[in-house]
């Protein structure tokens, strides 16, 4: 393990010769970075597609960006060999597929496989083709585009559909009664069936394009933090990133999501826990660690024993908008099972049994657990969750490595003459994203599908990438088992 003193001389190396990490961001947008951001809007903002040109043409899209992604592949040619990926993130997929051979429904195990191996491929192919500060850049494009768009098609919304608007595919005869599972189609509509209920001008809470006001508070989120990130590093207009921060702020506030308040103040301390990591020497780092860890443990226990008092604070009700309810339905559903699980789905598909009236609230079918942990464990057991839960952890381990890694950070210029340049916030960006994801895990299982288990794969191959023979890391990959990926660590593309 590097001594305090080999670590300052790193750092010292490393102030001594600045590099400017604004020219990374500048230039046209590469073939690859917008097929990453035409993915983010696609797999953040899938009801956009769902509810305007139905399943078939949704698959057909995600056909296509596949096919995109594997030609991107192909051309890069990158030197990869096994060892390079992360074995965590390789061994939750392979147990996923191994239970097709005991799953209560073999074919839809085999389809969710396959989606969740082409959604890795997705994110393998980014980190492959694009450097760290190209993917955030079109991280950043894609979650500001969703967000306007949301506001947008809010205000139209509000403007002109008062009453609320309903998916297109919804009107199509029978789709409405099949949903319902019945004749009867009640008036008023189920809120859980409305695309936009039109509350802009009432103050929300707004939907967006994505239909749903949870993930467009997520979406903001993100866009927040990479846009701060850009804007404190000054690799973005001041102008651009000061109305982006304030619409992103917005969205926020009209969704009114719960879970997004909960995970915005995590971020905002896991600025600060950066902020003190990459100026702490590695021994008061440990001290910080006990200090966070015995601090979460207790708030942990205080939201336990004083769970209705906490979210009567927050104005909202015990079981979490019937959640409680779900989580016991998902419990003894997965009781059968507990050990290996029922089998791999990822979503759930509505017209098996095991799950076509499991979740219902407020006449309203949902199709996930609303607790990543839970989904996992109840679809692939404990050994599942297991292998789920070190995925998760080593990848959040790698990506604080990389946010508090002092030679690995670009350093950013100063403004004044005679002012210290700063260490880069962008490079904190995968580990403050992948706080908010881990949050949004516990209300919500968006972290094993579409975007979430995109970022989720993107920064599990990044981050173990990444790591390779850095100086502060607390071990050292053997080099020539996993040797350098060229279009990441290429000093004169990504410093």
């Amino acid at each position: 393990m590097p001594s305090p003193e080999s670590e300052s001389a790193a750092f010292t190396r490393g102030s001594s010769q600045e590099r400017a990490i604004a020219s990374r961001f500048r230039g046209p947008f590469t073939p690859q970075m917008l097929l990453l951001v035409a993915t983010l809007i696609f797999v953040f903002a899938g009801d956009l597609f769902r509810y305007t040109i139905g399943w078939t043409g949704y698959g057909i899209i995600a056909a296509l960006i596949i096919a995109l992604a594997v030609i991107s592949f192909i051309r890069t040619r990158p030197p990869l060999c096994p060892t390079h990926l992360p074995s965590g993130l390789v061994a939750f997929i392979l147990w996923c597929l191994i239970s097709i051979l005991w799953s209560h429904y073999r074919l839809e195990t085999a389809a969710g496989s396959f989606v969740q191996i082409a959604t890795a491929f997705v994110g393998l192919t980014m980190a492959l083709t694009l450097t760290r500060f190209q993917f955030i850049r079109a991280l950043g494009v894609g979650m500001r585009l969703i967000v306007a768009a949301s506001l947008a098609f809010e205000l139209l919304a509000a403007i002109f559909f008062p009453r609320g608007v309903i998916p297109p595919t919804y009107l199509r005869p029978g789709v409405l009664e099949s949903l319902l599972a019945t004749d009867h189609i009640p008036d008023p509509l189920p809120i859980g069936f409305f695309w936009s209920r039109s509350d802009l001008f009432e103050g929300g809470p707004l939907q967006g394009i994505m239909g749903n006001r949870n993930l467009l508070a997520m979406v903001a989120l993100l866009a927040l933090i990479v846009t701060a990130a850009q804007l404190f590093d000054r690799v973005i207009q001041p102008l651009h990133g000061i109305v982006s921060i304030l619409l992103a702020g917005l969205t926020i506030l009209l969704t009114d999501s719960a879970t997004i308040y909960v995970a915005l103040a995590f971020v905002a301390f896991a600025v600060l826990l950066v902020t003190l990591g990459r100026r702490l020497r590695r021994r008061w780092r440990w001290v910080m660690y006990f200090v966070v860890g015995i601090g979460l443990a207790v708030g942990s226990y205080i939201a336990i024993a004083f769970n209705e008092q906490v979210f009567a604070l927050m104005n909202r009700s015990s079981d979490m908008t019937g959640r409680a309810d779900i989580w016991r339905a998902v419990f003894d559903l997965g009781s059968q099972s507990p050990v290996v699980g029922i089998g791999w789905i990822s979503y759930w598909a509505p017209w098996l049994p095991e799950y076509h009236d499991l979740a219902i609230v407020q006449g309203m079918a949902y199709h996930q657990a609303h607790n990543a942990f839970f989904d996992v464990w109840m679809q692939v057991g404990f050994i599942g969750l297991a292998l789920f839960i070190g995925l998760v952890f080593t990848t959040f381990i790698r990506t604080w490595w990389i946010a508090i890694n002092r030679p690995d950070t670009p350093l950013v210029r100063p403004l004044r003459e005679r002012a210290q340049p700063h260490l880069a916030g962008i490079t904190a960006v995968p580990f403050l994203i992948m706080v908010a994801l881990v949050v949004q895990g516990m209300t919500e299982s968006r972290l094993i599908i579409e975007g979430g288990w995109l970022l989720l794969t993107y920064f599990a191959i990044y981050s173990k990438l990444r790591v390779q023979d850095l100086s502060i890391l607390p071990r050292h990959t053997v080099a020539d088992r996993t040797g350098p990926i060229t279009v990441l660590l290429d000093p004169r593309r990504d410093p």
